[in-house]
């Protein structure tokens, strides 16, 4: 069952905001394997959409050719209404412009599994770089916007730190302050808790929470199904490259239709 482009919000307040984010029709191969079958999704801003699935059923592929971290084969990408551009080139899709890619980045920051903070640089660094080669900020806005962002995920006092002398929780919440420096329009998460060790997983679901509190328009890609139910406001199972089931956590968690997800959540719960 594919319901994707028949999408609607769940939430009434939300989904008479204005669209975030709109994807029709993702497609995405690696030769003859098919791994994203033609997903869609629109996200309101404020809405906090909460992907699951097994491993190999597209879900981070879907996440990073939103932005363009992998090339889709077909389908569009809206950001605030605005296409990203894309052409051909020998046979493959390519961006038609990538400083409009740079630009459309820019305001769908990426949380990855792996934190991905330079190791070389101080955490501070971490989180100014971006803003001042992207975005142009000058150091000492860039500065500011990065201790107040730190100060918001709690690591302030780690600012003079490298990354490896943290541990993996707060390096992810560096990794969150990064992006919230950006000031996104979508924050996109790939599975932002499965590297960590189950004692440092609360502290980042306690971030991520008070960002769903605030109006955050998150895309978040997780296994962690207490914040599916209790944070998301729209839940969408992915198998195989397609979306097997969605609509409300709560709903869908109590009364799945699809065999598939009713397997998944009995394993999850296990």
């Amino acid at each position: 069952m594919h319901a994707g482009g028949q999408v609607a919000a769940v939430n009434g307040s939300r989904s008479a905001a204005p669209v975030a984010l709109e994807i029709r029709d993702i497609r995405k191969s690696y030769g003859a394997h098919e791994v994203l079958k033609g997903i869609s999704l629109t996200a309101h801003e404020h809405d906090v959409v909460a992907i699951l699935g097994s491993s190999g059923s597209g879900k981070s592929t879907f996440l990073r050719c939103i932005n363009l971290l992998e090339m889709p084969n077909g389908g569009e990408v809206r950001v605030k209404g605005e296409l990203i551009r894309m052409t051909m080139r020998r046979g493959e899709p390519v961006p038609a412009d990538m400083k409009q890619v740079d630009r459309i980045r820019a305001k769908l920051a990426m949380v990855f599994q792996q934190f991905n903070l330079w190791q070389h640089m101080t955490v501070l660094e971490n989180v100014t770089a971006a803003q001042i080669h992207v975005l142009g900020r000058p150091k000492a806005e860039a500065a500011a916007k990065g201790e107040a962002m730190l100060a918001k995920v709690g690591v302030a006092d780690k600012r003079s730190h490298y990354p490896g002398q943290l541990s993996g929780g707060q390096q992810q919440r560096v990794a969150i302050a990064r992006a919230l420096a950006m000031d996104p329009e979508v924050m996109l998460f790939d599975e932002p808790t499965s590297a960590l060790d189950p004692e440092l997983v609360n502290e980042v679901l306690k971030v991520m929470r008070d960002l769903a509190a605030e109006g955050r328009t998150m895309l978040v890609v997780t296994h962690e199904m207490g914040f599916a139910r209790e944070a998301a406001n729209r839940l969408m199972f992915f198998h195989k490259g397609l979306v097997e089931e969605e609509g409300a956590p709560r709903e869908v968690m109590a009364n799945p239709k699809s065999e598939r997800f009713r397997q998944f959540l009995s394993g999850s719960l296990k």
